[in-house]
């Protein structure tokens, strides 16, 4: 699993590579991505780059992080992100698309 991962993050398109994000953030598997799923995420993110992010992350920051991608990804507004308004967010942002190509590699 470990080695599929790395592979669709270096050689996938970048339809698969969202799609990857997309697991991860959606922690129980369900479909969809609550408030509480991507907080999780997020803080373990930040709690992963430690204090090279940022000299003062809180739970303040991370709720504006949440909310922030909240009002951008839940078109809907019914409180959770599913597949298609993550994809949809994700090809359309710039930001985004361009971290996803980090990954990529000619090997």
């Amino acid at each position: 699993n470990f080695v599929q991962s790395l592979s669709i993050l270096s050689r996938g398109s970048l339809d698969e590579k969202i799609r990857w994000a997309f697991n991860l953030y959606d922690i129980n598997g369900d479909g969809c991505i609550t408030r509480e799923e991507m907080t999780d995420i997020v803080t373990a993110v930040y709690d992963l780059m430690g204090k090279l992010a940022e000299p003062c992350i809180d739970e303040d920051t991370v709720k504006e992080k949440v909310d922030m991608l909240f009002r951008k990804m839940d078109k809907n507004r019914d409180g959770v992100v599913t597949l298609d308004e993550f994809l949809e967010c994700c090809r359309k942002d710039e930001d985004i698309s361009s971290s996803m190509n980090v990954f990529d590699s000619s090997i």
